[in-house]
Protein backbone atom coordinates (compact mmCIF):
# COMPACT_ATOMS: atom_id res chain seq x y z
CA UNK A 1 0.00 0.00 0.00
CA UNK A 2 0.78 3.46 -1.24
CA UNK A 3 1.71 6.02 1.90
CA UNK A 4 -0.75 8.61 0.47
CA UNK A 5 -3.84 5.35 0.42
CA UNK A 6 -2.33 4.45 4.11
CA UNK A 7 -2.50 7.66 5.16
CA UNK A 8 -6.74 8.47 3.47
CA UNK A 9 -7.22 5.30 5.64
CA UNK A 10 -6.18 6.95 8.63
CA UNK A 11 -8.20 9.88 7.84
CA UNK A 12 -11.08 7.75 7.35
CA UNK A 13 -10.89 6.58 10.83
CA UNK A 14 -10.79 10.09 11.52
CA UNK A 15 -13.45 10.84 9.53
CA UNK A 16 -13.94 14.40 10.20
CA UNK A 17 -13.55 14.15 13.83
CA UNK A 18 -11.65 12.34 17.02
CA UNK A 19 -12.19 10.73 20.15
CA UNK A 20 -13.98 7.34 19.69
CA UNK A 21 -16.66 5.93 22.47
CA UNK A 22 -20.05 3.68 21.77
CA UNK A 23 -22.60 5.07 20.05
CA UNK A 24 -25.95 5.80 22.06
CA UNK A 25 -28.71 3.32 21.82
CA UNK A 26 -31.01 5.67 19.69
CA UNK A 27 -28.17 6.51 16.93
CA UNK A 28 -26.81 4.15 14.46
CA UNK A 29 -25.35 1.11 15.21
CA UNK A 30 -22.18 1.45 12.70
CA UNK A 31 -20.34 4.14 12.00
CA UNK A 32 -17.60 6.04 14.42
CA UNK A 33 -18.55 8.56 17.33
CA UNK A 34 -16.02 11.33 17.52
CA UNK A 35 -15.95 14.27 19.83
CA UNK A 36 -15.75 18.58 18.39
CA UNK A 37 -15.62 21.59 20.10
CA UNK A 38 -17.30 24.35 17.88
CA UNK A 39 -18.08 27.89 18.60
CA UNK A 40 -21.53 28.02 18.33
CA UNK A 41 -22.40 24.51 19.97
CA UNK A 42 -20.04 24.03 21.65
CA UNK A 43 -18.38 20.14 22.22
CA UNK A 44 -20.25 17.92 20.28
CA UNK A 45 -20.05 14.32 19.72
CA UNK A 46 -21.26 12.85 16.36
CA UNK A 47 -21.79 9.46 14.58
CA UNK A 48 -19.76 9.66 11.06
CA UNK A 49 -20.83 6.89 8.90
CA UNK A 50 -18.48 7.71 5.86
CA UNK A 51 -14.75 6.67 5.24
CA UNK A 52 -15.24 8.95 1.91
CA UNK A 53 -15.20 12.28 1.28
CA UNK A 54 -16.04 14.54 4.57
CA UNK A 55 -19.92 12.92 5.10
CA UNK A 56 -22.04 13.88 7.33
CA UNK A 57 -22.00 13.54 11.30
CA UNK A 58 -25.13 12.80 12.95
CA UNK A 59 -25.08 14.28 17.00
CA UNK A 60 -25.38 11.57 19.10
CA UNK A 61 -28.69 11.89 21.35
CA UNK A 62 -30.20 14.15 18.84
CA UNK A 63 -31.54 13.98 15.28
CA UNK A 64 -29.47 17.05 14.75
CA UNK A 65 -27.09 16.83 11.75
CA UNK A 66 -23.30 18.56 11.08
CA UNK A 67 -22.37 18.80 7.43
CA UNK A 68 -18.95 20.03 6.91
CA UNK A 69 -18.18 22.20 4.02
CA UNK A 70 -14.35 23.36 4.74
CA UNK A 71 -12.31 20.90 6.72
CA UNK A 72 -8.81 20.87 7.14
CA UNK A 73 -6.31 18.09 8.35
CA UNK A 74 -2.65 18.21 9.33
CA UNK A 75 -0.95 15.47 10.78
CA UNK A 76 1.36 12.27 10.75
CA UNK A 77 1.35 8.95 9.52
CA UNK A 78 4.29 6.76 10.56
CA UNK A 79 3.95 3.07 8.86
CA UNK A 80 4.99 -0.28 10.39
CA UNK A 81 8.55 -0.25 10.52
CA UNK A 82 8.78 3.03 8.77
CA UNK A 83 9.70 6.95 9.00
CA UNK A 84 7.44 9.49 10.03
CA UNK A 85 5.62 11.23 6.86
CA UNK A 86 3.73 14.97 7.43
CA UNK A 87 0.85 15.63 5.30
CA UNK A 88 -1.91 18.15 4.93
CA UNK A 89 -5.76 17.13 3.64
CA UNK A 90 -7.94 19.91 2.82
CA UNK A 91 -11.87 19.89 1.74
CA UNK A 92 -13.63 22.88 0.33
CA UNK A 93 -16.89 23.88 -0.77
CA UNK A 94 -18.59 27.01 -0.58
CA UNK A 95 -20.59 27.89 2.79
CA UNK A 96 -24.67 26.97 2.84
CA UNK A 97 -26.52 30.05 3.03
CA UNK A 98 -29.01 28.86 5.85
CA UNK A 99 -27.18 30.85 8.42
CA UNK A 100 -26.69 28.07 11.15
CA UNK A 101 -22.57 27.69 10.48
CA UNK A 102 -20.29 26.56 13.04
CA UNK A 103 -16.05 26.19 13.52
CA UNK A 104 -14.83 23.28 14.95
CA UNK A 105 -11.47 21.58 15.94
CA UNK A 106 -10.32 18.36 16.50
CA UNK A 107 -7.25 15.86 17.72
CA UNK A 108 -7.19 12.19 17.36
CA UNK A 109 -4.05 10.29 17.92
CA UNK A 110 -4.13 6.38 17.13
CA UNK A 111 -2.74 2.59 15.51
CA UNK A 112 -4.56 0.92 12.40
CA UNK A 113 -3.36 -1.83 10.75
CA UNK A 114 -0.82 0.39 8.48
CA UNK A 115 0.94 2.16 11.42
CA UNK A 116 -0.06 4.84 13.31
CA UNK A 117 -1.29 8.56 13.40
CA UNK A 118 -1.49 11.95 14.77
CA UNK A 119 -4.36 14.43 13.45
CA UNK A 120 -5.27 18.27 14.23
CA UNK A 121 -8.04 20.11 12.23
CA UNK A 122 -10.06 22.55 11.60
CA UNK A 123 -13.87 21.72 10.10
CA UNK A 124 -16.52 24.42 9.01
CA UNK A 125 -20.56 23.14 9.32
CA UNK A 126 -23.55 23.66 8.78
CA UNK A 127 -25.71 21.81 11.09
CA UNK A 128 -29.86 21.90 11.13
CA UNK A 129 -31.48 23.11 13.83
CA UNK A 130 -32.05 20.41 16.84
CA UNK A 131 -35.23 19.24 17.57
Amino acid sequence: MNVHRAVVAAIGIAAFGVTLAAPAGADPSKGEVVELSCDNLGTVQIVVFSNGSPSPGLVVDSNQVLVPYRLRVEGTFTPIGGEPESFVDEFDKPAPRNGRLDHCTFHQEGTNEFGSFELDGVVDISYTPAH
